[in-house]
């Protein structure tokens, strides 16, 4: 699917990579049933509370005209050797979505006011350049509301849903740009992401921190160690993590959630996940 003709309407404008010195904040860890969970101490004494979840893609619900997850369980934009169509798969969308959904917190009150504890998981994509090519997506992972799931091929183009998209972008040409994307409508683009000539090969590393509760969803670029986006919105249904890929024809994507235990909590990390809940 060409994303060109969507793509040439936006301006993209560049942005800076220099993220701000961020305070020094101290962090403990508990883990239970596969979810990691980190108790922040800043500096002024507050206390902020984390969880990595532990998340898998759903291998069942992989649109396996397009993608499959393989054995060791990371999405690969080609598809399934075996077509095993059934009517739990999506149809349209282009990848998969987690196998367990987020929930949203249960109504406030004054008397039980909602819980803020806000998730946090990443991908780690081994991109590979086969012939490149202007205006095609070649991955994206975010988050979409239940009844938007498997609305369009992509996030990107699905109302009530957020994502970061890399595509081969119309306006710099020469390199892959990372693109953030909320309701179907395009933000930031992010320039040189990786080359776009054939042959070239890079690892991309993105972040998601969402906090049902409160209504905060952020994108971090773990490579570029920066905040892409944040946005405070008011969730109606259930998120379910997504990731999709594009055309093998033109880029070959292998995707792996990390989550859980598996995450390597740096203090760079900490530091961009505490900026993205400010």
């Amino acid at each position: 699917m060409d994303m060109a003709s969507t793509l040439k309407h936006l301006k993209l404008p560049e942005v800076a990579t220099d993220p701000a010195p961020l305070p020094q904040f101290a962090w403990k860890y508990f883990e239970e049933a596969g979810t990691k969970t980190y108790s922040l101490e800043t500096e002024t004494g507050a206390t902020m509370t984390l969880q990595c979840p532990r998340l898998q893609l759903d291998a069942a619900r992989a649109n396996t005209d397009r993608c499959h997850v393989t054995t060791d369980g990371q999405l690969a934009n080609s598809p399934a050797s075996r077509q095993r169509r059934h009517s739990g798969r999506l149809r349209e969308y282009w990848g998969t979505c987690a196998s367990t959904p987020i929930p949203l917190p249960p109504p406030r009150s004054v008397v039980t006011p909602a819980s803020h504890i806000p998730r946090y998981w990443e991908t780690q994509s081994r991109v590979g350049v086969v012939r490149g090519g202007l205006g095609w997506l070649v991955l994206e992972m975010g988050v979409a509301e239940e009844s938007h799931v498997d609305s369009s091929w992509c996030v990107f183009r699905q109302g009530r849903s957020w994502c970061v998209s890399v595509v081969g972008c119309t306006t710099h040409q020469v390199s892959l740009c990372t693109w953030v994307c909320q309701q179907g409508e395009g933000g930031k683009c992010y320039t040189n992401t990786m080359s776009d000539i054939p042959g070239t090969q890079a690892t991309l590393h993105y972040g998601v921190v969402l906090d049902v509760g409160r209504g905060r969803l952020a994108f971090i670029d773990l490579d570029r160690e920066i905040v892409l986006a944040k946005v405070d919105v008011e969730f109606s249904e259930s998120l379910h993590p997504m990731f999709g890929v594009g055309s093998p024809g033109n880029y070959t994507v292998n995707m792996k959630v990390k989550s859980g235990a598996d995450i390597n909590m740096t203090d760079t990390k900490k530091s961009l996940i505490y900026d993205a809940l400010k």
